[in-house]
């Protein structure tokens, strides 16, 4: 069963959801982060849409929640709170 939890950044709570180790690794490998070009907006994209269960406007629309926002920061705090909760 995934494990999950909830975290709160800049004010906003989400609740993260773990994935598999080899859906992580194989997303990241597909995203340049192990080699070759990185495609970070693409990467957090996927992590959004995959790891975080609550608010359901995240796990729906990714990083276009963020753009419309212009909320670099929470984006940017949320992906290093999700890579610490899946290394947990």
């Amino acid at each position: 069963m995934a494990k999950q939890k909830e975290v709160t950044v800049n004010g906003q709570k989400f609740t993260l959801q773990s994935v598999s180790p080899s859906w992580y690794y194989d997303f990241n490998d597909e995203c340049g982060n192990t080699g070759g070009k990185r495609k970070s907006a693409k990467y957090m994209d996927g992590m959004f849409r995959n790891c975080v269960i609550a608010p359901a406007e995240v796990k729906a629309e990714g990083m276009a929640y963020f753009d419309e926002k212009e909320d670099l920061s929470t984006a940017e705090k949320l992906i290093s709170a999700i890579e610490q909760f899946l290394r947990s």
